[in-house]
């Protein structure tokens, strides 16, 4: 990324005349495919090159700008046994459990919630939660693809005061900041539902216990490195296709203060905030709005009332969308024409007026046919 790729991406979320940026992120079977279709052999060093092949102004993740940019401090606690992955939800007990679908590997942490039988509040006393102590905040290993679910070890490792404000890329931080995804993986989803409506005191002393932690998380990590970075990233999908999993006023009871003192931390360092939920949230966009959230992603456009139009007209000039092709049912099955009749389209929704960086809703999937893809940036 260039200097001007980077204030392009910057004008975008403050809502300045600029040309709509596109970004880019595919699932790693699509990436390898692009590699190949560009003669590219080492992804993970060769984003850039990627990009620019591609003709995309920026490689984003899920709920930051930068795919190979994003920093999580180096991991000195127990060892739990457990299948690597970088959100680490295994340090609450998780078990995180690999699947293989479609040429591509994924990871789901449904499998014996820890939790499930513990009914009792002196259960959660007794439980091993995460302690801070068990993160080297000195010491920060960057996300690259590969290691997404491999080994921890694989990581390239940097000195947080190595680490310097970029004028070409976004810097990143993110992880251990899913509050609702962390008690539901915990407890399983039924058992949480029902504690949130019939069981509230057990259900606010585990999330109690969730979001000191992730707010102490958040406090040290951009304590050693918000002055560095330009983003952090939330990750907590509580919506589904149809609407949210949960009330509103149950949310607002039980998650949003978790997650406005997390935004807080974050402001606080001078950083812009994304906010990542995927399927149908806009029963909470005037809360994400008021906390201070800079970016929604990834704008499931397939969602019920998450139509782009509507989204612009509702809440356009408060919040950058990023995000917003759709990937399940478009994407790969349009034509090349098509796709760019409809990117042609959505940027000029937006064109001169900022608020959008337009690109996937989520990960390209390997069922996209790559003349679609290059079809999106051309």
């Amino acid at each position: 990324m260039t200097e001007s790729k980077k204030k392009q991406l910057l004008d975008a979320i403050n809502h300045k005349p600029v040309e709509v940026p596109l970004m880019y992120r595919g699932e790693p079977p699509v990436n390898r495919r692009l590699a190949d279709h560009f003669g590219l052999k080492d992804i993970e060093n060769e984003w850039e090159s990627l990009c620019q092949l591609l003709g995309a102004d920026n490689y984003s993740d899920g709920e930051t700008l930068g795919g190979f940019t994003t920093y999580f401090p180096k991991y000195t606690g127990p060892d739990f046994d457990a299948l690597f992955e970088i959100n680490r939800f295994y340090i609450w007990g998780i078990r995180p459990v690999e699947i293989e679908a479609g040429g591509n590997r994924d990871i789901v942490f449904s499998k014996n919630p820890p939790l499930w039988d513990k009914n009792q509040l002196d259960d959660l006393r007794d439980y091993n939660f995460p302690k801070i102590d068990w993160f080297d905040f000195s010491t920060y290993k960057n996300n690259t693809e590969q290691v997404v679910y491999g080994s921890e070890d694989e990581q390239e490792e940097i000195k947080a005061e190595d680490l310097k404000p970029s004028e070409r890329y976004f810097l990143n931080a993110s992880c251990l900041n899913s509050i609702f995804m962390t008690s539901i993986f915990m407890r399983g989803m039924d058992k949480m539902m029902m504690d949130l409506v019939a069981n509230k005191r057990y259900a606010q002393t585990l999330i109690g216990n969730i979001g000191e932690f992730m707010v102490d998380f958040c406090k040290q990590n951009l304590a050693s490195i918000g002055e560095a970075i330009d983003l952090y990233g939330i990750w907590d999908d509580f919506a589904s296709q149809e609407g949210l999993m949960l009330s509103p006023d149950i949310w607002r009871k039980y998650y949003k203060p978790w997650d406005k003192k997390i935004i807080e931390a974050a402001k606080g360092h001078g950083l812009l905030v994304c906010f990542h939920i995927c399927g149908n949230c806009r029963e909470v966009m005037p809360d994400l709005i008021e906390m201070g959230v800079d970016m929604l992603d990834p704008v499931q456009t397939s969602a019920k009332d998450m139509g782009i139009e509507g989204l612009k007209k509702d809440f356009g000039s408060d919040i950058c969308f990023h995000g917003g092709l759709d990937i399940q049912s478009f994407l790969p099955n349009a034509t090349p024409a098509q796709v760019r009749e409809k990117v042609k389209y959505v940027k000029g929704l937006f064109e001169g007026e900022g608020g959008l960086i337009f690109g996937p809703a989520h990960y390209i999937t390997n069922d996209t046919p790559t003349e679609n893809i290059l079809a999106i940036y051309r």
